[in-house]
């Protein structure tokens, strides 16, 4: 066997770990800032991905295990060659936290070589250069993250061209004229202009608005506009529900498959509107042209950012650390066994925490860790164990297909954006509304038809203005009635309340019956549109009949709403919000309902 030659190299940095984490773990960008070459993936087999570089090096090709990392202080990889000078490298970075607030910065190389030709490389590439250039690099990260940058800052060579800058100015004009944030626009432009491909290949507007410190409505509005004027490109990313990465992207609402299956984690799964559909976007090519292509490393520990350690203990094997949790719950797998630990993590937890992997399966029961504990992983089974511990939530930066189907933008800008017939869709929780018009028939007879039409339309333009105001769209309308959808429901009771009192200021003297439900249900295409279908939307359609006009009817779980019970507290009068039961049509059971009586 050749030698292993073996390189290790420190630097002290400003910024803590926490703050280096998301650049040092994103491993797709140092590759890239370092000078490898672009890679490509050509194929995964139990986990083990099969690489190959692209031009100029398109001969050396290797197998690559998961990286493994524990968030802040540790990540690492190893690779197995198959062919060319080279026969295995591991690569290894460690932060340690320094008294500070610092942190030493530790790289390790291990490369074996499987000729002389190998060998020289060895000393050429990396004991020659990479030092010097890893650090360049490393610095540039600790400077922008002591400052509270982010990768989106790192300074790109292309940016928008002539050609591309003005045609992103024609089409923002109309965008402004229209009434869009010229500000936004600006910023959207400087983004654009500055951000390197790698950034551009999957923008998304919540982050973006983030960074940018403004709303996220707003932003996401933006970005739907800039669409419809040609400035970006929409796409529907499908996110396996294991590791969370994308595993089927479409241009379109239309393509998206209900069923699909993740290769890296080997594992069929479903799509769910408001759990693992995510609307990202990217810029058309006319206003600035990006490689899709260019990858630098297909397995960055970045790309899961909800798995804070991801690490194989061998038979006997134990391992202790640290960590950083956020609050919240977490989940601890081990990959052969079944089923998983839970964990909740919280200021007043416990400081330490151990777990064991046997065949004898995990504890009952949750255990309780403070936000900074000590971690101790035992594996006492026969065979290699790989522990994955990742938060249960969703990060909260990600515009799912609820989160923007639910805009009445959406709706007006994108109506052909359906669901191809025939496809289900999952929807875990929505917000449905109906509104009924109070003695509509009798106003048709008392003023007659035209009269009483212009009504019941300006009815319609009121309800439509006070639901897009509170994020919400209409689904339909039906006669004198509507369906609305909104992501909360504290959103459709400040929607109908406005609308109500907006049509008692302007002496309309229309009453609304409405009904408010909240649940899961399933979006399909009815009639080439996107609509809802379910038992939510059942007892929700019902809800109105129990009105008898300017009253809200809502379900319990609408009323469990933390932001509802925020809003009746600050808007409503003891005796204006009553609690009764009723039987529902169709349904074999007593249902406990909130009527809130809006002020005249």
């Amino acid at each position: 066997m050749t030698r292993e030659y073996h390189f290790q190299w420190q630097w002290d940095l400003t910024s803590t770990p926490e703050a280096l984490w998301p650049f040092i773990s994103d491993t797709n960008r140092f590759n890239r800032d370092t000078g490898l070459p672009s890679v490509r993936l050509l194929g995964i087999e139990n986990g083990v991905r099969h690489i190959r570089f692209h031009f100029p090096l398109p001969f050396i090709e290797w197998d690559e295990e998961p990286f493994e990392w524990t968030y802040p202080y540790m990540l690492g990889i190893d690779r197995r060659y198959r062919g060319g000078p080279m026969a295995e490298m591991r690569v290894q970075i460690a932060l340690e936290p320094l008294a500070d607030g610092g942190t030493r910065l530790t790289y390790q190389t291990w490369a074996r070589p499987r000729n002389p030709i190998g060998t020289l490389g060895i000393f050429i590439v990396i004991g020659l250069f990479s030092k010097t250039r890893f650090e360049s690099v490393f610095r540039s990260y600790d400077r922008l993250a002591f400052k509270g940058g982010s990768l989106t800052e790192i300074a790109t060579r292309h940016g928008l061209g002539t050609a591309g800058r003005a045609r992103f100015r024609s089409l923002s004009a109309a965008l402004v004229k229209d009434g869009t944030d010229a500000a936004l626009i600006q910023r959207l432009e400087g983004f654009l202009d500055h951000a390197d491909d790698l950034s551009l290949q999957r923008i998304r507007p919540y982050a973006l608005a983030d960074r940018w410190g403004t709303p996220r409505r707003p932003v996401l509005e933006l970005f739907l506009r800039s669409t419809r004027a040609g400035i970006l490109d929409m796409f529907w990313d499908l996110l396996c529900p294991s590791c969370r990465g994308t595993t089927e992207s479409s241009a379109h609402l239309s393509a998206v498959h209900s069923t699909l299956h993740c290769n890296t984690c080997n594992i069929d799964f479903t799509a769910n509107f408001d759990h693992n559909v995510e609307v990202v976007f990217r810029p058309n090519p006319s206003v600035r042209p990006i490689d899709m292509t260019l990858e630098f490393c297909v397995g960055s520990p970045q790309r899961q950012p909800h798995v804070i350690l991801f690490q194989t203990l061998w038979p006997r094997e134990e391992l202790a650390f640290n960590t950083e949790f956020q609050e919240g719950r977490y989940l601890l797998r081990a990959s052969g066994l079944s089923g998983s630990r839970g964990l909740v993590a919280a200021q007043e937890g416990e400081s330490t925490f151990e777990a064991r992997a046997s065949y004898d399966g995990w504890p009952y029961g949750e255990a309780h860790v403070s936000l900074t504990p000590r971690l101790k992983l035992m594996n006492v089974t026969q065979e290699p164990q790989t522990f994955q511990l990742e938060r249960t939530a969703w990060s909260d930066q990600a515009s799912t297909a609820a989160d923007v189907t639910t805009l009445q933008v959406f709706r007006d800008l994108f109506a052909t954006e359906v669901l191809r017939p025939g496809e289900e869709i999952s929807v875990g929780s929505v917000t449905l509304m109906f509104t009924d018009l109070r003695d509509s028939t009798r106003l048709y007879r008392q003023i007659g038809d035209a009269p009483a039409f212009g009504r019941v339309r300006e009815h319609f333009e009121i309800l439509e203005k006070a639901i897009a105001l509170e994020g919400g769209s209409i689904i339909k309308m039906m006669g004198d009635s509507i369906m609305a959808t909104f992501l909360h429901p504290a959103s459709a009771l400040k929607a109908i309340t406005n609308a109500q009192k907006t049509l008692n200021v302007r002496g309309q003297g229309l009453g609304l019956k409405i009904g408010i439900h909240h649940g899961p249900c399933i979006a399909v295409n009815m009639n080439d549109r996107l609509d809802y279908f379910g038992s939510t939307v059942n007892l929700a359609a019902r809800l109105p009949h129990f009105s008898s006009g300017g009253e809200v009817i809502f379900s319990q779980s609408v009323r469990d709403d933390p932001e509802t019970i925020q809003f009746l507290e600050k808007n409503t009068s003891p005796d204006s919000v009553t609690r009764f039961q009723a039987e529902i049509k169709g349904y074999e059971e007593m249902f406990p309902l909130w009527r809130m009586k809006i002020q005249q």
